[in-house]
């Protein structure tokens, strides 16, 4: 399976309608969203919401700003799980994580942060704020109104009994709002809203410990990852390059494919079902080539000191029957479409780049790295090595898939 991390799928562009082609026979996974068990805990977050509006204390801006930002990320959440429902068990299946959510987990990925080399202004870019105001929502509203009202929270009857009708609405029970407020007026006051969200959205990270490869939703945490003090497997080390063609040829499957298909739109998540259906020949047939082009390109019969525009020329002599087959497009759009593909020469040669960096050493593996130790060793650990002005060594790393070019 390819799960993809660390975001839900709550806007289209999260995921490219490429990896359901190219993930066809290995399944993508979507996770849910971070607060879709909020209901658990029996508590109405509205009513609360509405109590910190009407004490109006000095902490509502930030409070206020947290609201905003997880209103629209349901909403848009909730679009796009409409726009995606044909490409449910056709395309992908959905799991439902189980990881820490409480204040330790919290204070604990601060002090990650703490040990980054970034600056704040780097870290808040690397992290994408809607996602981390419902991580932040379910850190409240889950599991911090489990530990004050554990009497209002549903069982494992009231639980079964829900999942049997499609139609009953849980009775949310009335609280006491005076310990969750006091709580919060800690929180928010001991930090800045873009401290918390950063914080609450690495929660997910021990959940890559899943697999040895993750699909990356949000390539703007390569530069955090690689920012901590984690040292992974040198050249020789490392597996052989043979175990991260499978990467490489995504990158160049993702190029050739997704101009056609992503954003997903309704004609587009159509036209995936419609591929799927009548085209996985074809598919395969592009991905296998994809994979023995990448594979060339790295043992250096195409190397880095060879302009791109000739390793592009190689690729489009290559592909372009693949192509014309998978996209179903007569000679003409076929030709048409490819040139518009290989136009973008800035594309390409981030293709590339990261290509040779994922044989020789650099940034995608120093994140692998990171990723492996976060997941398999723990935050404390990372965080203890940075306090010595150590790096940790590991010997190991997770695979990173790319949703999109940086």
């Amino acid at each position: 399976m390819k799960l993809l991390l660390p975001d839900a799928c709550w806007r289209p562009d999260v995921v490219s309608g490429a990896s359901f082609l190219y993930f066809h026979d290995d399944q993508v996974v979507l996770t849910l969203h971070p607060s879709v068990s909020t209901f658990l805990a029996g508590v109405d977050p509205f009513s609360f919401i509405a109590f910190v509006e009407n004490k109006q204390p000095g902490w509502r801006g930030d409070f206020s700003r947290f609201v905003t930002l997880w209103r629209r990320y349901r909403a848009t959440l909730d679009q796009t799980d409409e726009l995606l429902r044909p490409l449910r068990k056709v395309a992908f299946k959905t799991i439902l994580l189980s990881y820490r959510r409480d204040r330790d987990a919290l204070d604990a990925n601060s002090e990650l942060l703490a040990s980054s080399s970034l600056g704040s202004a780097e870290l808040g870019r690397a992290i994408d704020p809607y996602s981390a105001a419902d991580e932040l929502f379910s850190h409240i509203f889950f599991e911090k109104c489990l530990e004050l009202y554990p009497e209002a929270s549903f069982n494992a009857e009231v639980v079964e009994a829900l999942g049997a009708s499609a139609t009953e609405v849980p009775q949310l029970r009335t609280v006491d709002w005076r310990p969750l407020y006091a709580y919060c007026e800690e929180l928010f006051s001991s930090k800045s809203l873009e401290e918390l969200l950063t914080a609450a959205y690495l929660l997910r990270l021990p959940a890559l410990q899943l697999g040895d490869s993750v699909f990356l939703s949000n390539d703007r945490m390569i530069p955090l990852l690689t920012s901590l003090s984690v040292d992974g497997p040198n050249r020789r080390e490392r597996p052989a390059a043979a175990d991260a063609w499978d990467v490489a040829g995504w990158e160049f499957f993702r190029q050739l494919v997704s101009p056609r298909l992503d954003p997903l739109d309704k004609e587009r998540v159509s036209r995936v079902v419609s591929l799927l259906d009548r085209r996985v020949g074809e598919i395969d047939r592009l991905k296998a080539r994809c994979l023995k082009l990448a594979q060339e390109v790295a043992e250096d019969r195409l190397g880095p000191d060879v302009l791109p525009v000739v390793v592009r020329t190689h690729i489009r002599a290559n592909v372009e029957k693949e192509v014309q087959a998978v996209l179903d497009l007569d000679r003409n759009a076929a030709e048409d479409f490819l040139t518009s593909v290989f136009s973008d020469e800035k594309a390409w040669a981030g293709v590339l780049a990261f290509l040779y960096s994922l044989v020789e050493g650099g940034p995608i593996l120093a994140a692998g790295s990171a990723i492996y130790a976060l997941a398999n060793i723990g935050s404390k650990t990372v965080t203890a090595a940075a306090k010595r002005h150590e790096r940790l060594k590991v010997d190991d790393f997770t695979l990173l898939y790319r949703m999109r070019s940086l």
